[in-house]
């Protein structure tokens, strides 16, 4: 790969300096817990439609550094706290790929380069490969990591390199910097109501069943991911909406319902807890890049039930209400027993619906594509993304030696027949009094229901 020359003309930013977010601290701690660990890292993906301009993009991507305070910042503790300080912007590097390189060609490439260093505030790395064929056109990787970068914010820095590749190519300044805002942290008396709610809401919580004692974090972030798409029918999704309508919950809640029958499918748990991701973007923050979201555990109970969305949806409403606790005091508040295997949840539901329009950047325009997982952030993972037209697109990722890896394929199944019969598009003989697949567990004593 040969690095392309950048020029930043964006003007100097203002230094800053804040204490660190929860969620920022999350990441700045796992990043230590496994330093340089693909878990840790994203690698989005832009569709560039005409003939690319290497030098403007270069430039371009300069200034969206410059403009956004999470790109220039470096975390270091200090007295018992991190802080977040912003220092003076670093060019990303552009790095050229052979025709048609994949994604996961990409990922290789630039997971041996060693240019992102958080630590030094080289937030973002480029690579670009064109489009194989007479058709002019290519594809962007923007490498970041996951401390100062989440989906949302992939089509916000797509909309600014959209947005200054024009300025560039026109001879004009680019927009001011942006300021970080960050929220005002809850009182003591509020933090102490936000803990009793999840103590009571999590009290007596067990570990989704799995083998032995199950991975630590650390283990986790190290393994080899191993990863199986799940396919939908065509309508899938507007079905999804409509028994939404149906059952007054969003088709988030029906997706997120067929996720968990899936999973007491295959493992035959009464009693869990998944993780969803959910923004926490307040409207001055719209257009900002950072992690900007918090991981909220939602307690699973008699997933095939009756009224088992409805409950669902219940469920996280009330965690909704109570997502300003910070999520390592969270998990200090909750976590009662010691064990080695991620705490509060074992599995994750990541769901992506924004809107992914097309940029004009002058000659050429720009698209984002849904981010897919680098490495395993849970013992079992479902990203599912909602595109155009409400099509489903989903991906199952697990470790690939742990206890889900061998029962991928049979989830892929068990998700798409759930829905089916959530959505009506399918009809039980009888109601289903158990699992749909023979649930197979090894969970240790701990885990027992």
């Amino acid at each position: 790969m040969t690095p392309v020359d950048t020029v930043d003309t964006s003007p100097e930013p203002p230094a800053e300096r804040r204490a660190a977010t929860a969620t920022e601290r999350q990441f700045w701690f796992a990043e230590r817990i496994a330093p340089g660990a693909p878990a840790w890292r994203v690698l989005s993906t832009v569709r560039v439609e005409g003939p690319p301009d290497r030098t403007a993009l270069a430039a371009a991507a300069a200034r969206v550094v410059a403009r956004h305070p999470a790109l220039r910042s470096v975390f270091a503790p200090e007295k018992g706290e991190l802080w977040r300080t912003t220092v003076p912007p670093v060019p990303p590097p552009l790095l050229e790929l052979p025709p048609g390189t994949g994604f996961d060609a990409a990922a290789r490439e630039l997971a041996g380069t060693g240019l992102l260093d958080p630590a030094a505030g080289r937030h973002v790395v480029l690579a670009l490969t064109e489009d194989p064929g007479p058709a002019p056109g290519a594809t962007l990787y923007v490498l970041t990591h996951h401390l100062v970068y989440d989906g949302l914010s992939h089509e916000v820095f797509t909309a600014d390199l959209a947005r200054a590749h024009a300025l560039v190519l026109a001879g004009e300044p680019g927009p001011a910097p942006l300021a970080s805002p960050a929220a005002e942290p809850p009182d003591a008396g509020r933090r102490a109501e936000l803990a009793a709610h999840w103590r009571s809401a999590l009290d007596g919580l067990p570990e989704l069943p799995g083998e032995g004692d199950g991975p630590t974090q650390r283990e986790l972030a190290r393994a080899e991911p191993r990863s199986l798409t799940v396919r939908f029918p065509d309508g899938a999704g507007a079905a999804a909406r409509e028994a939404g309508r149906r059952l007054a919950c969003p088709p988030f809640a029906v997706l997120f319902t067929a996720y968990t029958q899936a999973l007491y499918d295959l493992c035959g748990a009464e009693d869990f807890c998944v993780g969803t991701p959910v923004a926490t973007r307040t409207p001055e923050l719209t257009d900002a890049i950072g992690c900007l979201l918090t991981t909220l555990p939602v307690r699973i109970r008699r997933p095939a039930g009756p009224a088992a969305c409805e409950r669902l949806w219940q469920t996280f409403t009330e965690a909704l209400f109570h997502l300003d606790l910070p999520q390592d005091e969270l998990i200090r508040a909750v976590r009662t027993r010691p064990g080695r295997r991620m705490p509060l949840y074992q599995a994750l539901f990541a769901y992506e619906s924004w809107q992914r329009p097309v940029h004009d950047a002058g000659p050429v325009r720009l698209r984002t594509e849904p981010v897919v997982p680098l490495g395993a952030q849970a013992e079992i993972l479902f990203q599912l993304n909602e595109l155009p037209g409400h099509r489903l697109e989903g991906v199952l990722q697990a470790p690939a030696d742990g206890f889900w890896a061998e029962r991928l394929a049979g989830l892929a199944d068990a998700v798409p027949r759930r829905l089916a019969l959530l959505t009506g598009a399918e009809k039980p003989a009888s109601p289903p009094a158990g699992p749909l697949h023979r649930a197979t567990t090894t969970s240790t004593e701990e885990n027992a229901r």
